[in-house]
């Protein structure tokens, strides 16, 4: 099954960075990346975070997972795209389209 996801900046706040995402599934959400661009987690669109689940790049596992499992795995395609187009870029992207299976 090809699936794919598309995640845009919408707000760069003194407490990171705020993107919109959404997949061809239909699952859309926000997620906040920090300033150090190292932790992710689920926030509303002004940046506020939503509850405790959050991903940690150093730690490289998500703490306090959501029990929605289609949640989960969008959260983790979301930030893992965010971090990857980080690092190969040098900065925090602006835009994102992924392809995945």
């Amino acid at each position: 099954m090809t699936a794919s996801l598309t995640c845009r900046k919408i707000h760069s706040l003194e407490s990171g960075s705020v993107y919109a995402w959404e997949t061809a599934e239909g699952v859309t959400g926000n997620i906040l990346i920090d300033p150090e661009g190292s932790v992710a987690r689920p926030c509303t669109p002004e940046g506020i975070p939503l509850g405790d689940m959050l991903l940690d790049k150093n730690i490289g596992n998500v703490e306090n997972p959501d029990p929605d499992p289609k949640l989960r795995r969008a959260f983790l395609i979301v930030a893992s795209a965010i971090f990857q187009e980080g690092e190969r870029q040098g900065k925090l992207p602006d835009a994102i389209t992924r392809t995945y299976w």
